[in-house]
Parts: C-alpha cells; structure tokens; sequence
C-alpha cells in the first residue's frame, strides 16, 4: 500500500503512515472551526501538483496563509467565487439597478434570457477541471456548501462520485470541506458514505478558553484508526496537542 502526507505529521502518524493513495476525504466542522486552515495545510504536502477550487476567498488570500505559515505556494487556484460573482452575482446587481432607475420590465426580462443562456454550471466545470488533471494530483475543493446550496443534491452527489472515481483510479487524493448539521442528513450521509476519510473539527468551551480536537470518523477498512485526538492550532499550523 501507498501512503502520502495528509500534511499533520503526527496525524500521518497516527493513521499508520497517512493516507492511501487514491482516497477522497472529507473535513467537516462548525463555522470557525478550522476547516479551511486544514484544506491549506493538506494542500501543503506531500508532492503531488495542487489544485485548489475555492468558492470563498481571493486567490491573495489563499496564498498570504501558505506564505505566513510557511507552506508550498506552488498551488494552482481555481476561484469558483469569483467566477460566481462575475457570471451570476454581478448580474444580479445589475437587474436590481436597472429597477431602481426604472428600466422597463420587458428590458429586464431580455436581460434576463441573455443571462439564461450564457449561465455556467459550475458543477459541471469543477468535474471537468478535475478531469483534465495529469495524475498523481492532489485536489482541494473548499467547499461542497458552495455547490449544495446552488444545485440539487443528487447533482452534487453524482459529480462527486465522478471525482471519486477519478482520484481513485489515478492513484490521487482528493480534500473536500463541508459545514456539519446544516444540510439535509440524507445527503450529507451519501457524502460521508463516498468518503475514505472522515475528519471533523471539534472544540469545547473550557473556562475561558477553547479545547479543541481532531476527531477520526472513519477510515475505510481500518476501523481502527477512528479516535478522538487533542490539538493545537499554533504558528506551525494544526497539530496533536
């Protein structure tokens, strides 16, 4: 078996020497938990070419983190927000002018079946992208809130079975984030059920303080890796603490 770096040592560690090539993992957690911290930090290692799709910060902001803590910044950044904005949010604004300087509404509607027509499916572009990548890669896709909160969940569920099969047939490893309880529990169970790795971000209000943990979910095949483990989020990134 082939392993590479989920990017916390003591973590590849604990896994029995990382993760296996070929295995799509999923990082979930509350608002503010960490899971876009760890998506960089996994981005980091290991030796395969990095694609990051995002859906929620700037390409600058992205690479200002790598650059702080000291991580690869040899990333490509595929920016799935700012493509949103510019093909669907700006347009948006812009009907929401036309009626405020009074356009009339057959204008407005003309506008609006032009849009129609060059609207993208960005789910479709994420599975293409992927597609087009020379293996062995590893791929980021922060996050799948972004995509189930645009698209029908059984779209999303079929693009992400695409990807799997992807990552797993080219020896790849996949990184998808997901914001826990705030989506339907059956697909939110179909996501964690393709998942190879299931990683959630935890913390607890001690005092006046946050404890925080690692929490191992599943490992396909290896039930015996599931566990809860103490971290620390310091200036060399996520680590056991």
């Amino acid at each position: 078996m082939q392993f590479t770096s989920i990017g916390i040592p003591a973590l590849d560690e604990h896994l029995g020497g990382g993760i296996l090539k070929g295995s799509t993992l999923l990082v979930m957690g509350g608002p503010g938990s960490g899971t876009e911290f760890f998506a960089k930090q996994f981005a980091s290692a290991g030796t395969e070419p990095v694609t990051y799709f995002t859906s929620t910060e700037r390409d600058e902001d992205v690479l200002a983190v790598m650059r702080e803590y000291g991580w690869r910044t040899d990333i490509k950044i595929v920016n799935i927000g700012r493509k949103y904005y510019e093909k669907v949010l700006a347009r948006k604004l812009e009907v929401s002018r036309f009626r405020q300087e009074g356009i009339t509404l057959s204008d407005i509607r003309k506008f609006r079946d032009q849009d129609a027509a060059k609207e993208e499916n960005f789910l479709t572009f994420l599975a293409y992208e992927i597609s087009k990548l020379n293996p062995p890669f590893r791929v980021v896709i922060n996050s799948l809130d972004f995509y189930l909160e645009n698209y029908e969940s059984q779209e999303v569920l079929m693009a992400m079975r695409t990807i799997k099969a992807h990552t797993q047939h080219s020896e790849s490893v996949t990184l998808n984030t997901m914001l826990k309880g705030v989506h339907d529990s059956k697909i939110q169970s179909s996501l964690e059920d393709l998942a190879d790795v299931i990683i959630e971000l935890d913390r607890e209000k001690v005092g006046h303080e946050f404890k925080k943990y690692i929490v191992v979910q599943k490992v396909r095949n290896r039930p015996a890796m599931v566990g809860i483990i103490p971290a620390i989020y310091d200036r060399t990134g996520i680590k056991p603490g």
